[in-house]
């Protein structure tokens, strides 16, 4: 996987408000201030 070009598809509150699946996926979820936003910035 290239992680350089990572980029923002969209955000769901449901399931079927998800894209139809058409690659590798990676989903960040948590609590605020966790560390995802952080996480994200170090892999792109």
């Amino acid at each position: 996987m290239d992680f350089h070009a990572a980029h923002f598809v969209t955000s769901a509150a449901r399931l079927d408000g998800c894209p139809v699946d058409s690659e590798v996926e990676v989903a960040f979820a948590g609590r605020s201030n966790a560390g995802k936003s952080s996480a994200i910035n170090a892999l792109t």
